[in-house]
């Protein structure tokens, strides 16, 4: 029986260190939102004592003070209570009995709970474990049952086992789950847009414009990759701005430099979720559309909410979102190496958060440009930022609404002319130890070359933890902030990786 007894205390400690790994794998940006409030339960109990007691069956009662990890995975404080009236089989002697009364029994112990919930919601059905020391050596498993969401109905059926007696016993507790505080608000429903179809005009003919040379005898020289010249006045001598484009022309980020920022008004989601709305669909398969013909840009997709919320709760709302948004052109065909996904919360707003008015100028997703191997794209010293909305539904207003997909922020400034493409430099050589740094929930740099059996170091630069998963190797360990993980490499080859707990994030490693 001393083999069984600890096989189950065994499992009951390994489901309450298990969920410390649950709880901190479920941290990362693609986990949705669940109540991290914390909660009391006090809970009667009855145990069906065993007959090596010699008692009558046990009556107490159990408090627990715990909190939400994840969806899934709550940890508690655990207290419990149990009392045994002993039986009084002393023989007797003309109705009399002899002998020393065999004392009651009484327990009282302390430890640790954890209850893993079956369903995503984190409702119903969940398994139960607990270790607690005191009187004596305690340990429950079993499996539970939570109704309700502020107050929760709450049931268990355990096998108890008492290591000091030597005992194994069954344990129902009854009563009350009880949330404390008050759960964090969810921003306001953002207004639903209506995003029609933009027309695509026929492209400009190409001509002989990307030379950096004068092909239209005007005295100035054309700028590398023009469009197309066909007057002495078509403005073929600078480069493009990050601008606005007319009314009734496509997205269009020819001219954005490293450091510009557009604006994606029109981006927006379910309330309270990370789920894209159709109109947002419509717009970003523009918005793909143009980073296919801008492939030389690397950007950064920048989620930000306004002020209602808890700060914990935006940013993870403002994570979740980005990260969509990159899923999203990433299914329409744009590279996931081209992408970052970084979520702000509410520390960037542009507007008061006082008003509505301010609130939804808030709540935005930002493209950002932070690379470009274009060399026409200069990193120009300009406000080049230009913002995003879609063509609202006709409705009578005082002043007419911009039909524009863009609305500029920035004033044009004159802009240099530039030289005939140089010829492009030589691949940098394969070294036998590279360095990835990850920060803002990217891999710096994306691209590192090494020499066969050469190695590279990932140092976590975050808040957060994260993992490198290859295909060919798994998983690493969790990294943790400040950590770092190495691995070698024996074989020539391309070797893909991404995080393993935020899936947006991409790099890769050429072994030479």
């Amino acid at each position: 029986m001393n083999g069984h007894r600890h096989q189950l205390t065994a499992i009951a400690v390994a489901l309450i260190a298990s969920g410390f790994g649950a709880g901190a794998r479920a941290q990362g940006i693609d986990e949705p939102l669940w109540d991290d409030r914390w909660y009391a339960a006090l809970l009667g109990s009855w145990v069906q004592a065993d007959d090596a007691r010699s008692t009558d069956d046990g009556l107490g009662g159990a408090l627990a003070l715990g909190k939400r990890l994840s969806p899934r995975f709550e940890l508690e404080l655990r207290g419990q209570y149990l009392g045994y009236e002993a039986e009084d089989n002393r023989p007797r002697v003309l109705g009399t009995p002899i002998g020393t009364v065999p004392p009651d029994v009484e327990l009282w112990a302390g430890g640790v709970g954890a209850n893993l919930f079956l369903s995503p919601s984190g409702k119903g059905l969940y398994l139960h474990g607990d270790a607690m020391a005191g009187d004596a050596t305690l340990y429950n498993i079993g499996l539970g049952l939570s109704l309700g969401e502020d107050v929760a109905l709450r049931l268990e059926a355990l096998y108890h086992i008492d290591n000091d007696a030597e005992v194994e016993e069954t344990q129902i507790n009854l009563g009350l789950r009880m949330a404390l505080g008050e759960r964090a608000q969810a921003p306001a429903p953002e207004p639903v847009r209506v995003v029609p179809p933009l027309p695509t005009p026929s492209p400009a003919p190409r001509t002989q414009c990307a030379d950096g040379i004068d092909n239209d005898g005007d005295g100035a020289v054309d700028y590398p990759a023009d469009r197309g010249c066909v007057d002495a006045g078509d403005d073929d001598e600078s480069n493009p701005r990050c601008d606005a484009p007319q009314p009734g022309q496509p997205v269009d980020f020819d001219g954005c430099a490293v450091g510009d920022s557009i604006v994606l008004y029109g981006v927006n989601f379910e309330f309270d979720k990370a789920t894209l709305t159709a109109n947002a669909k419509t717009l970003l398969g523009q918005v793909a559309d143009a980073l296919q013909r801008r492939a030389d840009i690397v950007v950064e997709v920048g989620g930000h909410t306004d002020g209602k919320g808890s700060d914990a709760y935006n940013q993870r709302l403002s994570e979740a979102r980005a990260a969509a948004v990159v899923d999203h052109l990433v299914s329409r065909g744009v590279a996931a190496a081209r992408l970052r996904a970084a979520g702000y919360g509410e520390t960037q707003p542009v507007a008061d958060n006082d008003s509505d008015a301010g609130r939804e100028l808030n709540r935005r997703v930002e493209l950002k440009v932070l690379e470009s191997s274009s060399p026409w794209v200069a990193p120009l010293a300009m406000p080049a930022a230009a913002a995003l909305t879609p063509v609202l539904s006709p409705t009578p207003a005082p002043t007419p609404a911009p039909t524009a997909v863009f609305v500029p922020t920035a004033t044009p400034v004159p802009q240099p002319t530039f030289a005939p493409t140089p010829a492009p430099a030589a691949a940098p050589a394969a070294f036998g130890h590279a360095d990835v740094n990850i920060a803002n929930y990217q891999f710096a740099p994306q691209t590192v070359r090494i020499a066969v059996g050469g190695s590279v170091s990932w140092t976590n630069g975050d808040r957060r933890t994260h993992i490198v998963h290859f295909d060919d190797s798994g998983d690493s360990p969790d990294i943790a902030p400040g950590a770092s993980y190495q691995r070698s490499f024996e074989r020539a080859g391309e070797y893909p990786y991404v995080c393993g707990i935020h899936g947006s994030m991409h790099g890769v490693v050429v072994v030479e």
